[in-house]
C-alpha cells in the first residue's frame, strides 16, 4: 500500500504538504479513518473483487491519499499517477459543474425548455416531447428519457448518435425519475451549443484549469492507466479509452462518460468544490433546492445524488451531503454542511463486468469509513 501523505491540501505528489496531527470530532482522527477504510478496502483486493484503487479522504483544508493493489493482477501497483475511467462521475464533474456556472453567469435559465436552446429536440415528434422538459428536468433525470440506447451498435458519428438522442421517443411520463445516460448526452450537447466549442475544450478551459488540469482529461489517456473491460465489441483489452461504448463512438467526449482522472485530480475537484472556488455557496445550495424522488426511494438534486437511506454514500454522512457513482467501480461523496469529501477510484470491470465483485456494498462501508470523524 502506498500512502502519499495528510498534510494541507497541494498536488498530492507535492512533497511542501505540512502535516496536521491531533484529534478532530471527539478524538477520531483522519488517520483513523483513514485507516479503517484502507482496511476495507485492501480486504476487497484480496478478495480479488477488484484488482486495487486509489482513494481520498478529505476536507476544504487538507487530505489524505492511499493507493492499493495493482491496476491489474500480475501487473503495475496503483500509485497517485494512475488514470481511472471515472465513467458517470463525468456527469457531475464536468456536465453538471458547467451547467451550474452557466446558470451563474446567466446564459442557461434552468427553467427553460430544452428546446430553448435545442430546437431539434422538437422535431417530428408527437407529445411529449423531450423539448418540452427542461433543463432542470433533464438535470434532474426526469425528462422521461430511456435509461440507455446501444446506439453505438449503428456506426454513427459523433454528430448522427447525438441526432438520434434528441429523437428518441420518451418511455415514461414527463417528471419520473429515470436514471438516464441519453438525458445527459442531452445536456453535454447544449453546452456545446450555448458555448460554441466542444465539451472536452470547454472543460479543460473552465474546470480542470482550477481542478489540477493534468489529472482530469476527456478523451484518451496514456500509462500509467487501470484497465477496465476486454470489450467484446471492440475486440480488445480497453485501456486509456473510454468503457462506456456510446462514448466511444463520440470521441470518449460526452456529457455522460468519457472523463478520465487520477486520485489527485478527483480529490482536486472535491476541494475547489468546498473551496467555492468551481461555484458559489447558492450554487451548491440550489443543487439540493427541489429534490426528486425516485420509484426506489433514491433522492435526485440538480446532478447529483442527494443523501438518502441505503445510497451509495453510506449512513454517517449529513442530510446536506451529496455524491455519485460510476459503472467502471468509482464513487466521490462531499458531505457540504462538515465540509468532507471522501473518493473512491477502482476498476472493478476489470476483466469483465459480468461477475460479483460486491462494489455497492464497498462503497456504502469506505464512505462510512471516511465519514465517521
Amino acid at each position: 500500500m502506498l500512502r502519499c501523505g495528510d498534510g494541507a491540501f497541494r498536488h498530492p505528489r507535492s512533497r511542501s504538504a505540512a502535516p496536521r496531527h491531533g484529534p478532530r470530532r471527539g478524538g477520531y482522527t483522519r488517520a483513523v479513518s483513514m485507516s479503517d477504510a484502507c482496511a476495507l478496502v485492501q480486504a476487497a483486493v484480496d478478495r480479488g473483487d477488484i484488482p486495487g484503487a486509489a482513494i481520498a479522504i478529505g476536507d476544504a483544508r487538507d487530505v489524505s491519499i492511499a493507493c492499493l493493489g495493482a491496476v491489474a493482477p500480475d501487473d503495475a501497483p496503483v500509485t497517485p499517477d494512475t488514470w481511472y475511467d471515472l465513467a458517470s462521475l463525468t456527469k457531475v464533474i464536468a456536465t453538471t459543474t458547467l451547467l451550474l456556472r452557466d446558470i451563474m453567469r446567466g446564459t442557461i435559465d434552468p427553467s427553460a425548455s430544452l428546446s430553448a436552446y435545442l430546437p431539434e429536440a422538437s422535431w417530428l415528434q408527437a407529445a411529449p416531447r423531450l423539448g418540452d422538459a427542461t433543463v432542470s428536468d433533464c438535470a434532474h433525470h426526469a425528462t422521461g428519457l430511456p435509461a440507455w440506447r446501444p446506439f453505438y451498435t449503428q456506426g454513427l458519428t459523433r454528430e448522427a448518435l447525438i441526432a438520434q438522442v434528441l429523437q428518441s421517443p420518451l418511455e415514461h411520463a414527463p417528471g419520473t425519475v429515470v436514471y438516464s445516460d441519453l438525458g445527459f448526452i442531452t445536456l453535454g450537447h447544449l453546452l456545446e451549443r450555448v458555448n460554441g466549442e466542444r465539451l472536452d475544450a470547454l472543460f479543460a478551459r473552465e474546470i480542470a484549469d482550477e481542478a489540477f488540469a493534468a489529472d482530469l482529461r476527456f478523451g484518451h489517456v496514456g500509462e500509467p492507466c487501470a484497465p477496465t473491460e476486454k470489450c467484446p465489441w471492440r475486440s480488445r483489452l480497453l485501456r486509456g479509452e473510454a468503457h462506456d461504448e456510446n462514448a466511444s463512438v463520440m470521441d470518449g467526449v460526452s456529457g455522460h462518460a468519457g472523463l478520465f482522472g487520477t486520485i489527485a485530480g478527483v480529490a482536486g475537484f472535491c476541494h475547489a468544490i468546498l473551496n467555492e472556488r468551481l461555484l458559489t455557496h447558492n450554487a451548491l445550495q440550489f443543487v439540493s433546492r427541489r429534490p426528486r424522488q425516485g420509484a426506489s426511494g433514491e433522492r435526485r438534486g440538480f446532478g447529483w445524488a442527494l443523501a438518502s437511506p441505503g445510497w451509495s454514500g453510506g449512513d454517517l454522512c449529513s442530510d446536506r451531503s451529496i455524491g455519485h457513482t460510476g459503472f467502471t467501480g468509482t464513487g466521490l461523496w462531499i458531505d457540504l454542511e462538515r465540509d468532507a469529501f471522501a473518493v473512491l477510484l477502482t476498476n472493478r470491470v476489470h476483466p469483465t463486468r459480468h461477475r460479483e465483485t460486491g462494489i455497492v456494498g464497498l462503497r456504502r462501508r469506505f464512505a462510512n469509513a471516511a465519514f465517521a470523524r
